[in-house]
């Protein structure tokens, strides 16, 4: 009876080693098991609408060892966070690579309220185009990743950001050039800038004082001060400082005197060209032809207006806007290709030069050159 017993008992213990053995091996990570990514990432990632169809990046990352050989899965997830906790799974391989696209960069921009318009910003009035993603990778053996073993990588940051949009050629709003410091103004909303493929032009006097500009006429609420276009990464002209009031405006630090100022959104610069002269030369000048001591420069004693005083005989000039630089920009030919109403006193001499000949009584006359009105005055 005791045999039999003894016989029972082994007969069990080989049944449930045979069912143990049915179950077949548990994969368990290998100790010291890790995966991570292999390659190097930009500071950087540009993305816009019009590159959407373009790779972004392919992460590549080390083979996972689970310490037998088996099929392994590698997932890809993102996240707007550290903690993963609600990863999105971007894609899966069974290869030790995976490109993402710019198009999924642009979902994740879209779903942070990143966007293009160089318009809105945030709550501290920078640029909302830049954001961050979190990237890893995930191992893990089996057909579905459930209750599989598995590694997870470390989480790899990616900057990204939305290319601005910038209006493509043609007009553009201008700006109101307001204070003290512009003589034709003061503190009244008069001169405005005109703007062309994002560039802001404005000739105008300067004299010791402060301004600043406004996006609309009237408005106080839409000033644009010195620091605004600092904070936007623009270089500003020497002759400008900060005033240090609570406006910021721009101070003039320069000559008094009458300036082209251009305010370029595209190479954010702010830069203020001097008022040029405009010289005679000819027979029919004082210092004939030749720059001497004699010439006599024409000087622009309010915006687009140059004047002087010109001894005129019965011959032939013209006009240059650089001393000791011969030219033909500044002939009757081309005022009259502008639409200038010329003096009666003028016609051209039908050369190539296209000068001015006077024909008037010869003496001495005050000469006014207006590109306002688009007239040349003798008095």
């Amino acid at each position: 009876m005791k045999k039999i017993s003894y016989l029972f008992l082994a007969l069990t213990m080989i049944l449930f080693t045979a069912c143990d053995e049915e179950v077949g091996p548990v994969f368990e990570t290998a100790e010291g098991g890790v995966i991570e990514f292999t390659n190097s990432f930009a500071s950087d990632y540009l993305i816009s609408e019009e590159t959407e169809n373009n790779i972004a990046d392919r992460f590549v990352w080390n083979e996972a060892d689970f310490g037998v050989a088996t099929v392994v899965t590698y997932e890809l997830q993102a996240s707007m966070d550290q903690s993963f906790e609600v990863p999105v799974i971007l894609g899966s391989t069974n290869e030790n690579n995976l490109a993402i696209m710019v198009s999924q960069l642009l979902d994740f921009a879209g779903q942070m309220g990143l966007d293009n318009d160089p318009n809105t910003t945030n709550a501290d009035g920078q640029a909302n185009n830049a954001g961050s993603v979190f990237f890893r990778v995930r191992a893990y053996t089996g057909t579905t990743g459930t209750d599989s073993p598995e590694m997870i990588s470390e989480a790899q940051i990616l900057q990204m950001t939305w290319l601005e949009q910038v209006a493509e050629g043609g007009p553009c709003e201008g700006l109101w050039t307001v204070g003290d410091a512009v003589v034709d103004a003061g503190w009244n909303f008069v001169l405005e800038t005109s703007c062309e493929d994002n560039v802001q032009t404005i000739k105008l006097g300067l004299t010791a004082g402060v301004f600043r500009f406004f996006q609309v006429q009237g408005d106080w609420g839409t000033g644009l001060n010195f620091p605004y276009f600092e904070g936007e990464g623009y270089t500003i002209d020497t002759n400008f400082e900060n005033d240090g009031s609570d406006d910021a405006n721009f101070r003039f630090l320069g000559t008094p005197g009458i300036y082209e100022l251009v305010v370029d959104d595209n190479e954010k610069t702010i830069v203020l060209n001097a008022s040029s002269s405009l010289f005679a030369v000819g027979g029919a000048v004082p210092g004939g032809w030749g720059f001497n001591e004699n010439t006599v420069e024409f000087i622009e004693i309010s915006p687009d207006i140059w004047q002087a005083s010109i001894a005129l005989t019965n011959d032939i000039f013209r006009l240059f806007q650089t001393f000791d630089t011969w030219d033909t920009n500044n002939n009757l030919t081309s005022y009259e290709d502008l639409g200038f109403t010329v003096d009666a006193n003028f016609e051209n001499d039908g050369s190539d030069d296209g000068n001015f000949r006077f024909i008037g009584a010869p003496g001495t006359y005050l000469m006014t050159i207006n590109a306002n009105e688009f007239t040349i005055t003798l008095e």
